[in-house]
């Protein structure tokens, strides 16, 4: 009888119905519109936005809020916030990420110090390091590492999973933990969508401070779903940093077969430059736990020499490229662009997503064009489809330009790897795509040393005599092209 009084007063009152709820569906698209001619990055989004608005409002309109925005909210409130009740931890953090903007703090006369004065980040010291190629060397260092931990233990990742790798990681950190060690561990909520409460409950059981880097936090940031933490770090103690493009999982070890092999690098540091990761993590921790580190050491060095290098024989000057959609500039973007147009002799860069935002095309291009040998890397087999599908395209748009574009087949290539010249080598896990430009917190560590340079080029090589290329692979069906053009249209959010 209800049901039918209800089905009565829908068909007595529909036209009213209709009619306020298509008033207030124009007005929320007005206002959506109005929101993305001022805040969307590029004029094309913003006409594709407006188009889709307007044509799709019912389908647009949630979309938009949840992908359209690409300024993270909070997160230097937080540490403006940790500055008013802790000066001292927030003041490490700027010390040791941040320089004045827009003022020249070097000579230029290196690539190096051009990029760390167009990302205003200071020049630093690596004492040591260590290329750990591939996952087998990338664990056995991490878990050995660990288990040397006699004070802290920071670590965040973008995956963790539960299995046999992991596993193996969540014992040493409550071995460490029992053991009266700190340990403190982000993960990414997105990344991490499949790790079960179990896993995390173990570690927090034993001791392990545990926090999601949950990018929803606060009422005015709950449509924040589309950025990810995508950094990949552990501090030991303040003395040893470790950095890559590894996640935490059995499946980064890969295996002796090419087609299920995982191709990917890391890098560890020990020295100043480790005060750099330090702080990377401090700001995460702050954002993700709101609370200080209160047991980091920030005055830790085993370089009685510390401070920057100057003298052009002791090369080992190095910089550490924190980046994300917090910042108030497009500074990964810039950071590519940078290394670009510094470039002279070669720019060699591995990226496992090609899909590039139009600043680094342009800079690319004007590399070509001053006869640098500029070569990029990617996988031949797909990992996230659409972005597979885009990369095809600025495949054939670079190698129109004789930008040879390599495809790798010994298995999945993963690493992020930029090599200048000879002169800067850096490892990290941004990739040359939007996301990571834009929509991710990323980290990089770029070394200038000539041993290590040489270790990177001799890396790279054996990469590149794993691929061949292709010249624009050609799309042979008609739903090939048409997914290729879709997912390019999306490239913006890939």
């Amino acid at each position: 009888m209800n049901d039918l009084k209800i089905l009565v007063f829908l068909s007595d009152h529909w036209l009213v119905i209709s009619s306020t709820a298509t008033a207030l569906l124009m007005t929320m698209v007005a206002l959506t519109i109005s929101h993305a001619l001022t805040n969307v990055r590029t004029s094309q989004a913003t006409v594709a936005w407006t188009v889709g608005l307007i044509s799709l409002p019912i389908i647009a309109l949630p979309l938009y809020w949840v992908l359209a925005r690409n300024k993270f909210h909070g997160y230097r409130e937080v540490i403006r916030e940790v500055e008013s009740r802790q000066r001292d931890s927030a003041s490490n953090i700027q010390t040791e990420l941040r320089t004045e903007s827009y003022t020249r703090c070097t000579s230029q006369n290196s690539v190096i110090e051009q990029v760390a004065d167009v990302m205003d980040t200071p020049l630093s010291v690596a004492t040591d390091y260590d290329l750990l190629i591939d996952g087998k060397v990338f664990f056995k260092c991490l878990f050995a590492e660990i288990a040397k931990a006699t004070e802290y233990v920071y670590l965040e990742f973008f995956i963790f999973r539960d299995d046999e790798t992991g596993n193996q990681l969540a014992q040493c950190l409550i071995e460490r933990a029992r053991a009266g060690v700190r340990v403190r561990m982000i993960y990414d909520e997105v990344g991490c969508y499949r790790l079960s409460n179990s896993y995390l409950q173990r570690l927090t059981e034993a001791g392990v401070e545990v926090n999601p880097f949950n990018t929803r936090q606060g009422w005015f940031n709950r449509f924040q779903i589309n950025f990810r933490n995508h950094r990949k770090l552990v501090v030991i103690d303040g003395k040893t940093a470790i950095v890559g493009g590894l996640n935490v999982g059995t499946e980064y070890l890969g295996s002796a077969e090419n087609s299920s092999r995982w191709r990917d690098t890391g890098i560890k540091v020990t020295g100043p430059v480790t005060r750099k990761v330090q702080a990377i993590f401090a700001g995460d921790y702050f954002w993700a736990a709101r609370e200080t580190l209160p047991e980091a050491n920030w005055t830790i060095t085993d370089d009685p020499t510390s401070g920057l290098k100057q003298n052009s024989s002791e090369e080992r000057n190095s910089i550490c490229c924190a980046t994300g959609p917090a910042d108030l500039r497009p500074r990964a973007s810039m950071m590519y662009c940078s290394l670009a147009n510094s470039a002279k002799s070669r720019l060699w860069i591995s990226t496992p997503y090609l899909v590039p935002d139009e600043a680094s095309i342009i800079a690319l291009h004007m590399a070509k064009a001053r006869g640098v040998d500029v070569r990029l890397l990617i996988p031949d087999r797909a990992d996230h489809l659409l972005v597979y599908l885009a990369g095809f395209h600025y495949e054939s748009e670079f190698t129109e330009a004789s930008i040879p574009v390599y495809r790798y087949h010994a298995g999945f290539m993963h690493q992020k790897c930029i090599l200048v010249d000879d002169q800067l080598a850096m490892i990290g896990s941004t990739n040359l795509d939007n996301r990571s430009l834009h929509l991710n917190f990323e980290i990089m560590i770029g070394i200038s040393d000539h041993e290590f340079i040489s270790q990177v080029e001799v890396m790279l090589t054996e990469d590149f005599a794993l691929a061949s290329q292709q010249s624009a692979k050609k799309l042979r069906w008609w739903y090939e092209r048409l997914g290729t053009a879709v997912a390019r249209l999306t490239s913006p959010i890939l």
